[in-house]
């Protein structure tokens, strides 16, 4: 075992260091990520005040988690003889490249192993080893709902938007893995990069017929990109990630079912692509639909401010005010919008007490800020303003050509 982990980590470091490609297609990784983080990051600015964390130390929490997560993959795709042919992955890269101009929330690995391997089955040419591909997509998918849900507490930024003529708050949730992956491949020289410890085991996924042609299994790695988008209108964000995360990994769960039935049933290969594509999309589809259709859990109120989402380390983090409360005074002082917390708290008061409703329980939050006090609570509200309600359609439906166009367009307003 410690064998095969020290081959797995040699591989990986190859690949980054050796290999021209790989090099490439992180950096292609990246700055599609980077692109997206601006978006990010001016929405949040414009809604905090603040972008946020920068950059820099997105990347490199990026780069962390794609690189554990990535051996972890590797040593259960290793173990289990996934087989992936050299050619397959540059179609799964051509895949990838396309889907990323079509719609953002496709750059997922079990879309474009999905379109493979149905492709295979149209196209005779096409030497795709669907077994393996399927069982790769089933346990990148299931490590996505690992990380979707560790990740359940953070990765989201608050938006408005209109729901049955109302206006309501939620979060909008979106997250990115760069994830290498090493797996078997076929070798037309003699002899293997195989520890020895794994010879003359049998490997589920290593096809029988062309073990013998191939000459010997070896080592390769490439690189698997995902996103994960969601909304959070009718639940909290944490349990949404949550119920996002069960569903991704009882899909992935199928998936993998389906991919060892399909090293002997030929049909459930075919049924296993399809699925790939459909279980993806249908878990999105279900996710916003229950979204929408639920009650609003931040809906804009007649009495008091609505609160969204509270600041980290803000003053009413520090009071307990929480998401979802109702703000009705501040100092016997009623409050209705949020100028009217701003003309409580002018005066820099150095020990204030909130009256908010919380699950339709009054409850009274007092708060002391000695010596200098405090002006600002630290809190984003739901407004009654219609005015002020960001479209989220175009973040739900964000694409590469889409914000080409349109950056054109406005460069084309301004020179007019």
């Amino acid at each position: 075992m410690l064998q095969l982990a020290g081959a797995i980590a040699a591989e990986m470091l190859r690949a980054f260091f050796a290999d021209y490609f790989f090099p490439v297609v992180c950096l292609l990784a990246i700055t599609f990520i980077s692109s997206q983080y601006r978006v990010y990051s001016e929405l949040r600015e414009e809604i905090y005040g603040s972008p946020g964390v920068g950059f820099k130390q997105v990347a490199e929490k990026l780069i962390l988690t794609g690189l554990v997560a990535g051996f972890a993959v590797s040593f259960l795709s290793v173990a289990a003889g996934v087989t992936i042919e050299t050619d397959t992955v540059r179609y799964l890269f051509y895949i990838m490249c396309l889907l990323l101009l079509l719609d953002l929330r496709f750059v997922s690995f079990p879309y474009a192993a999905g379109l493979l391997a149905a492709a295979s089955y149209i196209f005779d040419k096409l030497e795709v080893n669907v077994p393996s591909l399927l069982c790769l997509a089933a346990i990148l998918q299931m490590l996505e709902a690992f990380l979707v849900y560790i990740g359940r507490k953070g990765g989201y930024i608050p938006v408005y938007l209109h729901h049955d003529g109302e206006i309501a708050g939620a979060f909008l949730i979106r997250r990115f893995w760069i994830i290498p992956v090493v797996f078997l491949t076929y070798l037309m020289q003699p002899g293997t990069l195989l520890p020895e410890s794994m010879a003359g085991l049998a490997l589920p996924f290593v096809p029988r017929s062309l073990a013998g042609a191939a000459g010997a299994l070896g080592l390769d790695c490439m690189m698997a990109l995902f996103c994960h988008s969601d909304i959070s209108i009718a639940t909290q964000p944490e349990k949404r990630s949550a119920r996002s995360a069960a569903a991704l990994f009882v899909y992935g769960s199928i998936l993998m079912i389906l991919a060892l039935i399909s090293r002997s049933v030929g049909w459930a290969g075919c049924v296993g692509a399809v699925f790939c594509i459909a279980g993806r999309e249908g878990i999105s589809v279900w996710s916003l639909t229950e979204e929408r259709r639920g009650t609003p859990l931040f809906s804009a109120v007649r009495r008091g401010l609505r609160v969204l989402d509270v600041l980290p380390g803000s003053n009413a983090q520090s009071m307990g005010i929480m998401r979802g409360d109702i703000i009705l005074s501040i100092n016997n002082m009623d409050i209705q919008t949020e100028e009217g917390i701003g003309e409580a708290l002018k005066g820099f008061p150095v020990y204030t007490w909130i009256k908010v409703l919380r699950n339709d329980e009054e409850k009274m939050l007092e708060y002391r800020c000695y010596p200098d006090g405090y002006n600002t609570l630290g809190i984003i509200t739901v407004p009654r303003e219609k005015e002020v309600t960001y479209r989220i359609t175009w973040l739900e439906n964000m694409s590469i050509i889409r914000d080409i166009v349109n950056r054109f367009r406005s460069n084309t307003d301004r020179q007019v």
